[in-house]
Parts: C-alpha cells; structure tokens; sequence
C-alpha cells in the first residue's frame, strides 16, 4: 500500500502541486485510521484537482473505510474512468461493485486481469473474487478455471475447495467434485459444511451407483463421515443425515437411532418418521412399522403423503392386509399397486379356496377309507360265522 501511495503521490505532484499538502495530510490521516480527516483532506484533493484520478481514488477507498458506500463508489468509478489502466483502482472498483453485488461489472472489470500482472496474494483474492461473480453471473466454466487457479495457489484452503467441490458438484463433474471434497475434509475435519457437502455427495453418489457391493461401500464410507459431523455439529439436519446414509448402507438399528435423534431435535417432521418405518419393515417388523408410518402420514405435506401412503400400503400388502394395503394403496394414488394386491387377494382368495376344496376331498378319501377299512372287517367277521365252530 505504501508504494502505491508513493506512486500516487508521485503522479498527483506532477499534475497538481497546490494539493499536495493536502494529499499528504490525507494519506497520513488515512494510513493513521482517521478516516473522517482522510475524507476531509482527500475532498480538498479532489477539489483542487478534479482530474487527477488519484485522488478520487483515495477518497474513494477513505469513504468505503466509514461504509458509505454509495459514495465510495462513485469516486473510485469517476477514478477508472479518469485511468482505466491503474491496476489498484480497478481492483479497488471491483470489490466496491462486489460489496454491492454487482456481479457482472465486477466480471467486466476482471475478465481482462492476468496472473503475470499480479502478486500473489493480490492473485488469489482477484480470482476468488472473480470466481463468485462469474458463479452469480451464470459463467461456471469461466469460475472453474478460477477456482482451479486457486487450488494451486492455497492447496489448503478449505473453503477454496469447498466451494470448488461445490461448483463442480452443479456442473455434473460428481466424480471431481468428491476428490476436492476429500482433501477439504481432511484440510478441515471438523468443518460441519465441509463434511456435510461432503457426505452429502457421497448419498448422492451412491443412489447412482448400480454396483450393489460398490454402492454398500459408499454408503459406508458417508456413515463414517456423518459420525463426524454429529460429533460436531449436533442438530436435527445432521442427524436425519445420519439415518439415511445408515439405512442405505442396511445399518437398520443404527439408522433408527439416528432418526430418534433427529425427532429429539423436531418432532413434528414427517422424514425422520417414515425413515423409522422403513428401517422396521426391512428388519422384517412390519408390524411395529405402521405406528410411525402413520404419525408421518400425520405430518407430511400433500406432496409428500403419497409417498407415506404408498410405504402404509407396502406394509399391509406385505402382512396379507390386503383390504387395508387397497385403501392405502388408493389413498397414495397408486393405481398399481391397487391392481397388484387386488390380484393377490384374488389368488390368494383361490388358493383358499383350493385349500378348503382339497381339504374336503381328503376328510370324503379318509371317510372312504374308514367305511372301506369296516366293510372289510364285517366281510372277515361273516366269514368266520359261515365257517362255524368246525374250521
């Protein structure tokens, strides 16, 4: 900063050597952290040479100091247009749009900006800054490039990576996106966004995956990492997080805890409740599913109470409640599975009945038996009294 206010200086004593005392007197205040006297000098400046951009650019950056920012800005743009070729004030005019979220003219103001004209630091907050504005202007390619530059230049910045992996992640690169994501975890692991971000592309990932063993795996790996981000973060998100990644990877029992924890947290969601209910259902206690399933279907919104109906409908079709799975079935508008259990009940029906028929048939056999078996027995008995006592 100092040699750029000796340049500054410098430029302002050639064009102008009547505000030179008060430049000095400006800079001196501005570099002292008097702010109001820096404004009160640098206006003076600016007054007394209205051309020269440095002191508007000074002026401009003591305003933005006191956040008024409005004013700020408008002397660093009356400084860029006086030399738009001053690195130092359009850098300065950028972050002054950006504070106001003006993305696009901050990307107008660095699209021309090269590494080879910067330090390195300076680098690194110019293409972090270009970065977002390029992401809120709807040019993610243009970020990624930025935020690859980044990653080389801070390989341990945890929030560099974490908004790269991010980025990635919405440009359909899930693969990429997780490999960033691993070194933010381990660059930051305890950070609960970057695990959470993390763990949550590992779901997302593994619903993906069509590989059973592969897929098992992933869940597993997202289990180890939502035990960190409840050990640090301990709240109703991180918990339902929990139970899915448990209930993919068939961690049943582990996956009803989760659950029951994240309804100490909010126990009027429907999420936690039904995810109870499928964990019952597929440790084959169907039975003990319905309670939770139905407090669910209690709490869901309408777009949501299908899917609840549809699960109440599974479990009542799976227990042969084939009357009550219809009604479920009808409730969540599942016209297939109406027809599906309609069809067993019919089979089953038919089944019973061939059941009932052949269980007839057998007592009619058994009854012939019995009669035969006596015909048999009175035949030998006449027999022997034909024969008499002589035989």
């Amino acid at each position: 900063m100092r040699q750029i206010l000796a340049s500054l200086s410098l430029l302002l004593a050639t064009a102008s050597g009547a505000a030179l005392v008060e430049w000095e007197a400006g800079v001196a205040a501005f570099e002292a952290g008097d702010y109001p006297k820096a404004v009160q000098e640098f206006r003076q400046v600016v007054e007394q040479s209205p051309e020269a951009h440095s002191g508007h650019y000074m002026l401009g950056l003591s305003l933005g100091r006191l956040g008024r920012a409005q004013e700020s800005l408008e002397h660093l743009r009356r400084a860029y247009d006086l030399n738009p070729n001053d690195l130092g004030v359009r850098v300065a005019l950028a972050r002054a749009y950006f504070a106001e979220r003006r993305y696009l003219d901050v990307t107008k103001l660095l699209d021309g900006v090269s590494e080879a004209e910067l330090a390195p630091k300076l680098a690194q907050a110019i293409y972090q800054m270009r970065a977002v504005a390029r992401e809120r202007t709807g040019h993610p390619a243009g970020a990624l490039e930025d935020y690859d530059r980044l990653t080389r230049m801070a390989p341990d910045d945890g929030e560099i990576l974490l908004r790269y992996g991010v980025l990635l992640a919405g440009a359909a690169n899930l693969e990429e996106a997780l490999r960033v994501l691993e070194r933010a975890q381990r660059v930051e692991p305890t950070n609960p966004e970057v695990l959470g971000t993390y763990g949550q592309l590992l779901k997302r990932r593994a619903r993906l995956e069509r590989d059973r063993q592969v897929k098992q795996q992933t869940y597993l790996d997202a289990t180890e990492v939502a035990h960190r981000l409840v050990a640090v973060e301990s709240t109703y998100e991180s918990h339902l997080f929990a139970c899915e990644v448990r209930l993919g990877a068939r961690l049943y029992s582990e996956a009803i805890d989760s659950c029951q924890l994240a309804l100490a947290k909010r126990s009027d969601q429907w999420l936690p409740l039904f995810y109870v209910g499928l964990a019952l259902c597929s440790e084959d206690r169907c039975a003990e599913a319905l309670e939770p399933l139905e407090q669910a279907a209690q709490f869901a919104s309408d777009e949501d109470l299908d899917r609840v109906w549809r699960q109440i409908g599974f479990v009542h079709e799976k227990r042969k409640d084939y009357e009550l799975a219809i009604e479920a079935y009808q409730r969540a508008g599942d016209e297939v599975g109406v027809a599906r259990v309609t069809e067993s009940e019919k089979i089953s029906t038919m089944s019973a009945e061939i059941a009932v028929e052949n269980e007839l048939i057998e007592q009619e056999y058994q009854s012939l038996e019995q009669m035969r078996r006596e015909a048999e027995e009175l035949e030998e008995q006449l027999r022997e009294l034909e024969e008499g006592p002589n035989r």
